[in-house]
């Protein structure tokens, strides 16, 4: 995996599970080094894969599981065909509204408001592809 998918997916994560890890981690410092790096649009890749290798150590010493690269339990979906052709995987989703990372999140019929990106306070963007 190369340092800008790595670093998109660890965003990501970030992204989804940010109050979790807020909660977890005794210092939040290396979190929000990371948030902050990111509003401020640095776009130095070896700083930033650094600083997100820091938060992920501190994760996984907090007795977060996954930590930031991890995905097991993490598949597509996928619709069955109902005899029209072969099953596809889903693509209707909402993602990153900067294109800072690789979130996605499926639409939920019961929720009354549109997922929000937590790095930027934002409305993530929504895609059919």
């Amino acid at each position: 995996m190369d340092m800008e998918t790595k670093a998109k997916k660890a965003i990501a994560r970030i992204c989804e599970t940010f109050d979790g890890m807020r909660q977890l981690l005794g210092d939040p410092a290396p979190l929000d080094t990371i948030l902050d790096q990111l509003r401020a649009d640095v776009e130095d890749p070896a700083l930033l894969v650094g600083l997100l290798d820091a938060l992920d150590s501190a994760l996984l010493q907090a007795g977060d599981e996954l930590g930031l690269y991890d995905e097991a339990g993490r598949k597509p979906l996928f619709v069955p065909s109902n005899g029209l052709g072969p099953a596809r995987r889903t693509e209707i989703v909402f993602h990153c509204p900067e294109g800072r990372c690789t979130r996605m999140v499926r639409p939920d019929p019961t929720a009354s408001a549109r997922p929000r990106c937590t790095l930027f306070d934002k409305e993530l963007t929504w895609v059919a592809a």
